[in-house]
């Protein structure tokens, strides 16, 4: 398993790390038996976190401009609508490496101001596989299901089908870091 897969997940959630961070383990195994299932994680995860991303969806999911919108939103850690150099160093250490090529900000800072604005953002990541990644079903929609799938998936670190304890707080603690 690749950084980038462990840390696309990540990303889905730094939006919204607040409430990972509000979250216990043990609220998420719902049956108690020191581990989350597919299903508890699934069940939490879109009652918890989809409708964050979910907003203004097209009722088959989320379309790709909008998923685009909102991982664009979850790098503007400052809230201004633009990605500083640090931002968009983040962004592409942690998310991008794998789809793009030039990690500098000058690479997707078009117009030169030291600022990544939305526009800007979205001429460059369009054109990657990003999305596709996470529409698992190649319908042109991310799904609730999909997108909590696809997160699950890349915190199961070890791939047995459930989340110990210990993935679980690896990644609460890197959501808390962020």
């Amino acid at each position: 398993m690749n950084l980038f897969k462990l840390t696309l997940s990540s990303f889905f959630i730094l939006c919204s790390s607040l409430i990972f961070a509000q979250q216990d383990f043990d609220e998420w195994d719902e049956d108690d038996d020191y581990l989350i299932e597919k299903e508890e994680f699934t069940d939490n995860f879109i009652k918890e976190y989809y409708p964050v991303w979910a907003e203004g969806a097209e009722p088959d999911g989320i379309i790709e401009e909008g998923f685009f919108k909102e991982s664009f939103a979850g790098l503007d850690t400052d809230n201004d609508g633009f990605l500083s150099d640090e931002e968009w160093l983040i962004g592409y250490n942690y998310f991008y490496d794998d789809y793009l090529v030039n990690e500098k900000i000058g690479f997707i800072d078009t117009d030169e101001d030291g600022l990544i604005d939305y526009d800007e953002y979205y001429e460059v990541i369009y054109d990657t596989q990003y999305f596709t990644d996470v529409d698992l079903d190649s319908d042109n929609y991310i799904s609730e299901y999909e997108l909590a799938e696809y997160v699950f998936n890349n915190w199961d670190v070890d791939d047995n089908g459930v989340l110990s304890k210990y993935e679980w707080n690896s990644f609460k603690a890197y959501y808390l870091d962020v």
